[in-house]
């Protein structure tokens, strides 16, 4: 019988796997170490995720039949807990998301998965420690085309601080903990669920929708962002934890060639979904003009409000990487017969049908961007400061409209 240790549950990705795993009612054990003060808490927290996925009364359910260990990851080395020594595998999601963080984005992505890992050295029975990459860290001057042999690569200029951890992570494990039966797994960009749309999160949703609203689109309209749907993350994830053997140590769970997104396809499908505000053209323009996007982004949304000059900063960041242009080949994985994932046109009216406000999306996913920015941090490439004023009001707009009911909980 299988025995998963799960980290990251009450994560957007976690939860989808979580759901989805139980919903299978397959034998499988999932153990799942929570940040909590007890087991009780942290079983409360799983559950409220899982209700992004059903109802209230079935995700109670669903999260009685998990095993919670109260704890931290990066201190999991730590963790004397006996639970932990009979799991067979280990799916690493846990994650801090934050952009500008540095030395804690660090300390949590890299140190973090080290005591993770060192943990699991520990585990006599453990089969597979699936870790939970991303795409992105190719860096900002990818080829149009990337397989997972090139990277991580120690001269590559990171945009962001969280992907510049993810490769140092990945760097680490390959070379401290060579006897760990590691298997990478990098997602592109995982935008909604290609049946909830945007009810499980919206996280990066807004950014899509804002590029729209404000309609212009980084380097070139015929340009591609290779992005996948939350759903079919999870289902490949838990797909890669059941099958006993994988031909390699590292996969793109990305769009690839076949189901990558074109801007100017992704208008035409707009078009159908919002016709009222059709027929779309989009402009291109340099994401280093900052001028133009400032301009556009003052006309469209108005610069009137802390959490809009934050979410105006933010976007700076995501043209960049929009503007890279690049395909994540998912050769290996297909060729193993995992399912290819839907494109973004054929599921983006289902996210924008359950879709609030562009703004009121912004604010659920800043605490994720933002969280806290160190003094005097600054992005290895691109500098996108938040001050800790801005952080502040915006945190607290964020915590009123949580209030008011106008994000969910």
């Amino acid at each position: 019988m299988s025995r998963i240790l799960l980290t990251g549950a009450t994560g957007l990705i976690g939860g989808a796997v979580l759901h989805r795993a139980l919903a299978a009612k397959t034998g499988t054990e999932w153990v799942c170490l929570v940040r909590a003060s007890d087991a009780e808490a942290g079983r409360q927290r799983i559950a409220a995720r899982l209700g992004r996925f059903t109802s209230a009364l079935n995700a109670q359910r669903l999260a009685q039949r998990v095993e919670i260990v109260a704890g931290d990851f990066t201190k999991a080395d730590q963790i004397g807990d006996p639970r932990l020594d009979s799991v067979t595998q280990v799916l690493h999601l846990a994650a801090d998301t934050s952009w500008w963080a540095q030395e804690k984005v660090h300390r949590t992505n890299h140190d973090g998965t080290l005591s993770l890992a060192r943990r699991a050295s520990r585990m006599k029975n453990l089969t597979r420690f699936l870790h939970v990459s991303t795409a992105m860290i190719c860096g900002g001057n990818p080829p149009a085309i990337m397989d997972e042999t090139r990277y991580p690569d120690a001269e590559a200029r990171h945009l962001v601080h969280y992907s510049a951890s993810k490769a140092a992570a990945e760097t680490s494990l390959a070379a401290r903990f060579a006897d760990l039966p590691v298997v990478v797994a990098r997602p592109s960009i995982v935008l909604g669920h290609s049946t909830l749309g945007a009810r499980p999160g919206s996280s990066i949703l807004w950014v899509i929708r804002a590029c729209d609203r404000l309609r212009l689109v980084a380097g070139d309209r015929d340009g591609t962002v290779d992005i996948v749907p939350i759903d079919w993350v999870a289902n490949t994830l838990v797909e890669m934890l059941e099958r006993p053997d994988l031909a390699h140590r590292i996969y793109h769970l990305s769009a690839g060639l076949k189901s990558r997104t074109r801007w100017s396809d992704l208008g035409r499908t707009l078009d159908l979904v919002d016709p009222a505000d059709s027929p779309r053209h989009y402009d291109e323009f340099a994401a280093s003009d900052r001028a133009t996007l400032q301009a556009r982004f003052a006309a469209v949304f108005g610069m009137d409000e802390a959490i809009k000059i934050a979410m105006f900063r933010a976007l700076q960041a995501y043209y960049r990487f929009c503007e890279l242009n690049v395909t994540f080949d998912n050769t290996r994985l297909l060729s193993e017969g995992f399912a290819a994932p839907p494109s973004l046109p054929h599921y983006i009216g289902r996210c924008v049908e359950t879709s609030g406000d562009i703004i009121d999306q912004f604010r659920e996913d800043f605490g994720n961007l933002a969280s806290a920015p160190l003094q005097g941090d600054r992005a290895p490439r691109t500098r996108v400061p938040l001050s800790d004023g801005i952080a502040a009001r915006a945190g607290a707009a964020r915590r009123n409209a949580a209030r008011r009911g106008s994000t969910p909980a």
